[in-house]
């Protein structure tokens, strides 16, 4: 368990975390999201003891961050952190000796795991030959190679084809069976709500929403419809207790506002026109992020 206790930061007297709490539990991803400059890339460098926190606490299984091995973390940052003359298998091996790997060992695991991403061919290449989405594969290796306890991630898809992003996820799913504690990054909604267990939303420094992805989308459910017809919708707009959120050729995107007519309006519409399509559309994580932070 890695518990997060009344973390607090400031730099240069501008508050960047007040006061935020939170725990990760092993087995599950745990989706730190937020707009930019909301304090995420902060939280993750104080857990990493890169920062110290003004106040607050970082313990994991019990024990205060100060007196951890820093073998026991993994992260992979946002930005690059390659060195662009190494060589890929001698980059991986330097950073699994770091990492308190034996020589033998770490050059075993990086060498699987250049296979697992398709790049067994390029470990005598230099890194700035290299794609960027080829230096993301190779920054997640190092991030991982010694298998560690805590795995932190910060953006971990950026610059990855659709294949390689699936080959990821599938890491990910692993680690999570594995009972690691992974705490993930992320500006694309998609990926947070098709990989988080719980996630926390932070905007200018404060948790404004933490929980279950499937709780909070219950929570900020509300009577959204989709109806998609061969027909004109237009004429949608004569009901007042309705309000169309969008639309486009012919389908709509609408709320109905008074419950009580509710059923009998969707069976009158059955009989009117010839639908091809008709949901209850939930929030998605965009929406309700999109929404709390405007709010905020």
């Amino acid at each position: 368990m890695l518990e997060i206790s009344n973390l607090s930061k400031s730099f240069d007297n501008q508050t960047v975390l007040d006061d935020i709490s939170f725990k990760v539990s092993p087995g599950e991803i745990f989706g730190l999201v937020g707009p930019n400059g909301a304090g995420k890339t902060t939280t993750m460098r104080l857990i990493l003891k890169i920062i110290k926190p003004d106040t607050g606490e970082i313990i994991y299984n019990g024990i205060p961050r100060a007196k951890l091995a820093h073998e026991l973390f993994g992260y992979l940052p946002e930005e690059r952190g390659l060195y662009q003359r190494s060589r890929v298998l001698d980059l991986l091996i330097y950073f699994g000796l770091l990492n308190k790997l034996s020589r033998h060992r770490a050059e075993v695991e990086a060498i699987r795991f250049l296979d697992r991403f398709g790049m067994v061919e390029y470990t005598l290449r230099r890194i700035n030959e290299l794609s960027k989405g080829m230096q993301q594969k190779i920054q997640f290796i190092a991030a991982t190679l010694h298998n560690p306890e805590v795995m932190i991630f910060d953006e971990p898809l950026s610059g990855l084809d659709p294949i390689n992003q699936i080959v990821l996820k599938e890491l990910l799913t692993q680690y999570k069976a594995e009972g690691k504690v992974i705490l993930l990054s992320t500006h694309q909604m998609s990926d947070i709500e098709a990989l988080c267990d719980h996630i926390c939303l932070i905007n200018q420094g404060k948790i404004i929403l933490t929980g279950k992805i499937r709780e909070i989308k219950e929570k900020f459910s509300e009577d959204v419809y989709y109806i998609e017809s061969e027909e004109d919708l237009t004429f949608l707009h004569e009901f007042k207790f309705l309000k169309v959120i969008e639309e486009q050729n012919n389908s709509c995107k609408f709320t109905i506002n008074d419950k009580k007519i509710h059923n009998k309006f969707v069976q009158s519409l059955f009989e009117k026109i010839n639908i091809k399509k008709f949901l209850h559309v939930e929030p998605t994580l965009a929406d309700i992020f999109i929404k709390l932070v405007q709010k905020n």
